[in-house]
């Protein structure tokens, strides 16, 4: 099966055997799944001119090129909205590699002849693949220097869009939806960030936001300020509020107040209240998905509400106990073990801790986390002057704040 670094510069010929030119480049659909080649792009280097020429015009592809007809009385090919070109636009661009969760280089294609025509059946991303090009490919084997062949099919390819008109490739985003946040944003910490963009403006929101918020903080704002604006303000609906605050609060005013418009009202609202609170406080890291009920409910109304709202919320370990959901006074909290064991039929008034280890919204974020740490907490709940409920800081801030850098890079993210 020959590759594209084969065919590119061969020789071409009209129907009375007169030089054309040679192979520049290849035309395949990009939404087939062994696309066929569309069209050849013939080079001629004496009048510095390239002429598109359909397929059906082409009579011999093999080391030398023929074609039906002299290439003056050709109709020049018109390439679709959807077509490539193998050698400019696929040829040496990326690939997300989602089994080993890195960026790889397309080094050479593999074509296939079937029922007489030529399809891309998969990209070469091997060292063999650079030997072939460099024409030393058996020079190199003859020295004992036999790089391990690795291909990747063409229908776990797919396309992203990417700056200066040109393609980038990637699996296709329902396998990337498998990886660990973690792994993709390693993966985005590989590409360019216009690339990124792209690959995230192809994801789910949820799964983006939870990429995203394993992201460098610059990196974030760098990705979220390039990115369509709708698309931005979806991923930061999804992400933690207290996530989304930290960025939005490092873009312009502008940019911020454009994102929040764009957001939905509920989320908009968390985020704007979490930018008033000082950065350094226990009210600017702290988070409002939380679960709250009043000490009226029964241990079956809790397990049916958090079964309805667990979903969207990272931190269930404990359940927070106020005097009711308008105002929020806190007066006691549950965990998960608690409310088991709890017969079904018996408040929450009557089997929480009324002793609730709780922070105040301008208390120093250190402070907070080392209370958490102190009392070896999942989280902490975060309280006004008058002890309303307004959020918790979790473990994971609080790691954020103690550790350096380097070393929550090693720590598995308890909320991920």
């Amino acid at each position: 099966m020959p590759f594209f670094s084969q065919i590119a510069g061969r020789p071409v010929l009209d129907a009375r055997g007169q030089a054309q030119g040679k192979i520049a480049d290849l035309i395949v659909s990009a939404d087939s799944r062994y696309p066929v080649i569309k069209a050849v792009a013939v080079r001629d280097g004496r009048k510095n001119e390239t002429t598109l020429v359909p397929w059906e015009q082409v009579l011999n592809f093999d080391t030398t090129v023929v074609l039906r007809r002299d290439r003056s009385e050709l109709t020049p090919y018109v390439p679709a909205k959807n077509e490539l070109y193998v050698g400019s636009q696929i040829l040496d661009k990326q690939i997300v590699d989602v089994e080993g969760r890195k960026v790889v280089r397309v080094n050479d294609l593999q074509l296939a002849r079937t029922n007489g025509h030529y399809r891309l059946i998969g990209v070469d991303i091997s060292g063999q693949a650079l030997l072939r090009r460099l024409g030393i490919q058996q020079v190199a084997s003859k020295l004992g220097i036999r790089p391990r062949e690795n291909f990747i099919r063409w229908e776990d390819v797919d396309t992203i869009g990417s700056e200066a008109g040109g393609l980038k490739l990637r699996v296709a985003h329902e396998n990337l939806a498998r990886l660990h946040p973690a792994d993709l944003a390693e993966i985005v910490d590989q590409l360019s960030v216009q690339e990124g963009v792209a690959l995230f403006e192809g994801m789910d929101d949820e799964i983006a936001a939870e990429a995203l918020e394993e992201v460098a903080p610059e990196r974030q704002l760098s990705l979220l300020e390039r990115m369509e604006s709708e698309k931005a303000a979806d991923i930061l609906e999804e992400m933690d509020p207290s996530a989304a605050a930290d960025v939005l609060g490092e873009m312009s005013d502008e940019k911020a107040r454009e994102l929040l418009a764009l957001m939905q009202r509920e989320e908009s609202d968390d985020v704007k209240e979490l930018l008033s609170y000082r950065e350094d406080s226990a009210g600017g890291i702290m988070t409002t998905d939380y679960v709250a009920v009043p000490e009226t409910w029964t241990a079956e109304q809790i397990m049916e509400f958090i079964r309805a709202s667990a979903p969207d919320i990272d931190v269930v370990h404990y359940i927070f106990v106020v005097t009711d959901l308008a105002t929020e006074s806190l007066v006691g909290v549950l965990t998960l073990r608690d409310l088991i064991v709890a017969a079904p039929a018996t408040p929450a008034s009557e089997f929480m801790n009324r002793d609730v280890v709780s922070v105040h919204l301008d208390d120093d974020q250190e402070h907070a986390a080392k209370l958490i740490a102190k009392y070896n907490l999942f989280a902490a709940p975060v309280v006004d002057d008058d002890g309303h409920l307004k959020g918790i800081v979790t473990v994971d801030d609080a790691i954020d704040i103690i550790l350096p850098t380097a070393w929550k890079k090693r720590l598995p993210r308890l909320f991920a």
